[in-house]
């Protein structure tokens, strides 16, 4: 696996497309919704459309208001990642001059700031914040890419001996 901090387009694909085969199909929300998503804790009204974001009164009590990674186990994107709104602002590693691309909202935003695919922002990567942080994501290659790259391999090594006999 490789892993690394994904860019805007990347994060913003990861958070709302509806991953039907469609290109351009889009939630509103990173929730599987085109609805204002709830702030239930237990998940069980407005199920699997829930997020961490202010209200009152915060889902989560001071001094903290974060949840745990993943809380919200029933509201996830389509392609299954977890509080791409709500919880924390998360930087990306899209270039805006000096500062990075921030999506996301933290439990501090109001749920139009921190939620709808058309919200975004800039920030210095060198701010140090109780809200912001960033995700980290992974590449892990399909099985077909080891036949693949085991065949460059072969081919390379076949090549190299056939240049070595001449």
């Amino acid at each position: 696996a490789t892993w690394f901090i994904p860019t805007e387009n990347e994060w913003y694909k990861a958070a709302y497309h509806k991953n039907d085969g469609v290109t351009g199909n889009y939630f509103d929300y990173p929730t599987s919704s085109d609805s204002v998503p709830g702030r239930d804790m237990t998940e069980s009204t407005n199920q699997g459309n829930n997020a961490n974001y202010r209200g009152d009164p915060y889902p989560i009590d001071a001094p903290y208001y974060s949840t745990l990674m993943g809380e919200f186990e029933d509201s996830d994107s389509p392609y299954g990642t977890f509080d791409q709104g709500g919880n924390m602002a998360e930087l990306n590693e899209t270039a805006y001059g000096s500062s990075r691309g921030q999506r996301g909202g933290a439990y501090s935003s109001s749920s139009v700031d921190l939620l709808l695919a058309s919200t975004s922002g800039d920030i210095s990567p060198t701010v140090e914040a109780y809200a912001i942080g960033f995700r980290v994501a992974s590449v892990v290659p399909e099985p077909g890419s080891f036949v693949m790259l085991a065949g460059f391999t072969l081919m390379g090594l076949l090549c190299y001996a056939w240049r070595k006999r001449r």
